[in-house]
């Protein structure tokens, strides 16, 4: 007898650990109070660059340190498309070898590769946190459309499709950028975070 109700103790103590709820991740404003205290983070996925005359996909490690950027694109055999490093006083492209410089990353960009790239405000579409009045939530409160105008007057337009809880925040797993004909689909599958 003492074995049953030993046995019955063990099960219901099964099934409250089972019944405990999950961490929920943090998410909509929390999630934009807690990256203020990252100086740091990296995100790696695919992301694929649309024209109507010119498509191109390729993989991307997007690195954010103490309010600078460093975008690497490289093929899907691992060769380097594209390197951007922002410094102090400029920012520096590398393709094919090459070393370009130029005041802005996103000018810098489009004037190299062609490619337009809203990357002054990258860091806060790519995170979904900071935007100033164009935008609307999910039901979830997290930002699912935007537009803003970049530095060169150009209007952007963002759609969240999916989020993804990452180490307890809610994160941009997968989202696309317009402007007029240009069509940027960047998905997302690591974020890595350092406050130091």
């Amino acid at each position: 007898m003492k074995q049953f109700h030993l046995i019955l103790l063990m099960f219901f103590l099964f099934l409250g650990g089972c019944a405990q709820s999950p961490q929920h991740p943090v998410q909509g404003q929390a999630t934009l109070n807690t990256l203020a205290e990252f100086s740091k983070w990296q995100a790696r996925g695919k992301i694929a660059f649309i024209a109507p005359d010119d498509r191109q996909s390729v993989n991307f490690n997007w690195q954010y340190i103490n309010n600078k950027q460093t975008l690497t694109l490289t093929s899907f055999i691992g060769t380097q498309v594209l390197k951007l490093v922002e410094l102090d006083q400029y920012s520096e492209l590398v393709v094919d070898g090459k070393s370009y410089t130029g005041p802005e990353s996103a000018s810098l960009i489009r004037r190299v590769s062609g490619w337009q790239l809203p990357i002054m405000q990258a860091p806060n579409w790519f995170t979904a946190t900071r935007f100033e009045d164009a935008y609307k939530l999910n039901k979830a409160g997290n930002i699912q459309q935007a537009s803003w105008q970049d530095e060169q007057g150009q209007i952007w337009t963002i759609n969240y499709q999916r989020y993804r809880n990452f180490n307890g925040l809610t994160l941009p797993a997968r989202l696309t950028l317009t402007h007029q004909d240009i069509t940027i689909k960047v998905q997302i599958n690591a974020w890595q975070f350092d406050s130091q």
